[in-house]
């Protein structure tokens, strides 16, 4: 849209006003917020005709940036954006529609006979007119306690909220990420813009929704929607904070879900039943091959890069085969050995190396809750053909044709065990 097709008013005190966000339609915009050449903000309202029918009515009112965050996030209702102060003035501009001609005055509002909205009724929508805007949702804390709310936990459970929205959308099948633009000074609000914008107000707010639902969490968490471990560092960092949390979309001005504390406590409970059987697809091995992850650790020792060509491998698997051995505790997060791969590359036989990974594997999550799962105490006990119906059954994240994939690994490593003992 250009410039010129924004134009409100061509005012004599206050330059050209520009649409900006616009809070009530009716035809036209008749609530919204202005900008003149300069970005100064002001409140335009309508008043409608006169008795006469002769002029267009409306006031404008300068109003600053604070005040516009509170109207927007409901703090203050719509007329408290007219009437700021007692003796508030604003400028009644009279639009003539025979001849298009503008009167501007200012006048008094207290002293003005209209019907003005009353003390209890807020914005209903917010459109961004302009196209200016660069958020679609605020994320909004409270603390259920008078102490202050350090800047840090409130960064830190920001993070954490958006994490988790991610994720949950993740598990069905909508790819939103939320990237924070900017905190409203003054208050406990963060303003983030939504990927796949679209495909999340249609389908997305709904499901978020189902967060604020308990019926509809502990749903969620039988159906495997919910990764356990990003849930449960967002209640952590929420109940730690003693902070409430509520998500708005920016457009529609409507609360989509909120969490408070009490709630939060109800959650976590049935969360945490869960947690010590949890599997999601990070924790599962795909990398079947156990000679290439002695290949890997032998290459990573001599401080070799790890290509595609010197592990022998497809290039996506390279990949694979530097998550297993961080999965098996071989090597640090940042790439190099540790002392566990040296032991297990040191070994003086294949039998001696076979045995530190199948240990290793054992104490990784999912080595211990197959395990657990099929009540055994080590791995030459498994029945290697549960490995598909284990992942299906217990993993996150992992569509049953996936997880008969990823169960190929689990039963090559199995064999391979059983073979060396």
């Amino acid at each position: 849209m250009k410039k010129s097709d924004l134009l409100f008013f061509k005012l004599t005190t206050y330059g050209n006003l520009f649409y900006h966000n616009v809070y009530s339609y009716y035809d036209e915009p008749i609530a919204f917020t202005a900008l003149n050449d300069y970005g100064q903000v002001y409140f335009c309202y309508s008043l409608g005709l006169d008795d006469n029918g002769l002029f267009d009515e409306w006031l404008v009112v300068p109003i600053s940036e604070s005040n516009v965050n509170k109207l927007e996030q409901k703090d203050i209702p719509i007329i408290k954006a007219i009437k700021q102060k007692s003796d508030t003035k604003a400028l009644l501009v009279k639009l003539c529609l025979e001849t298009g001609q503008l009167k501007e005055d200012f006048v008094s509002i207290s002293k003005l006979a209209y019907i003005f909205p009353k003390d209890d009724v807020y914005i209903h929508e917010n459109v961004n007119y302009d196209g200016t805007r660069k958020h679609t949702h605020r994320i909004r804390f409270a603390k259920s306690t008078s102490s202050l709310i350090a800047s840090i936990n409130l960064d830190n459970a920001s993070k954490a909220f958006s994490n988790f929205c991610r994720h949950f959308l993740n598990s069905f099948d909508i790819k939103s990420n939320f990237y924070h633009q900017d905190a409203v000074v003054g208050s406990f609000v963060y303003r983030v813009k939504a990927s796949e914008i679209q495909t999340l107000q249609q389908k997305g707010h709904d499901i978020l929704r189902k967060v604020s639902n308990i019926k509809d969490f502990f749903q969620a968490l039988d159906n495997k929607k919910i990764d356990l471990r990003v849930a449960r560092e967002l209640f952590n960092t929420l109940l730690d904070s003693q902070l409430d949390v509520e998500f708005y979309d920016e457009e529609s001005t409507q609360l989509i879900f909120s969490l408070n504390q009490k709630y939060i406590l109800e959650l976590i409970e049935e969360v945490d039943k869960r947690i010590g059987n949890y599997l999601d697809s990070t924790m599962v091995p795909q990398a079947d091959n156990l000679d290439r992850i002695k290949k890997y650790l032998e290459l990573t020792s001599n401080n070799k890069l790890v290509t595609a060509d010197s592990l022998e491998v497809d290039p996506r698997q390279v990949s694979y085969y530097r998550d297993a051995c961080r999965l098996l505790s071989l090597i640090h997060s940042y790439g190099k050995i540790t002392p566990i791969g040296l032991k297990a590359l040191n070994a003086e036989t294949e039998i001696e190396f076979l045995e530190v990974i199948q240990r290793q594997f054992e104490e990784t999550e999912c080595g211990y809750i197959w395990m657990l799962d099929q009540g055994v105490s080590s791995m030459l006990e498994i029945n290697e053909d549960t490995a598909a119906d284990f992942l299906i059954d217990k993993c996150n994240g992992l569509s049953d044709s996936t997880s008969k994939r990823r169960a190929q690994t689990l039963k090559a490593w199995v064999k391979k065990f059983k073979h060396a003992s």
